[in-house]
């Protein structure tokens, strides 16, 4: 599977809520939930040797589960063929699930 076009924002609290509203609206967002899960990741990487300042911390667990739900989503509902050959970009996950870490990321 190809990564997509990488999301060019800075990794910051405010970016991470701002593309977890993106997913839960996918018909208005710019971006794919293809790439809003890659995002989560490559962001979540950032951390994964350092200390993450408290904003950041409670995010990790969320942006986490973007990428494995993103991931297992696909497992799931694809074959290993399609898996090696598709792109998957216009894939969507459920919005409801977006909606429950915007709540998670804002409790």
């Amino acid at each position: 599977m190809d990564i997509s076009e990488q999301i060019d924002l800075e990794f910051t609290r405010e970016n991470a809520l701002n593309l977890l509203k993106d997913g839960a609206n996918p018909d208005e967002s710019p971006y794919s939930h293809k790439q809003i899960a890659e995002w989560c990741d490559t962001f979540w990487c950032q951390y994964l040797d350092v200390e993450a300042p408290k904003g950041i911390e409670v995010l990790l667990p969320i942006l986490a589960d973007v990428e494995t739900q993103w991931d297992l989503y696909l497992a799931n509902t694809y074959s290993l063929k399609e898996l090696k050959e598709g792109n998957f970009e216009s894939v969507r996950l459920p919005v409801e699930w977006f909606e429950q870490w915007l709540q998670e990321a804002n409790a």
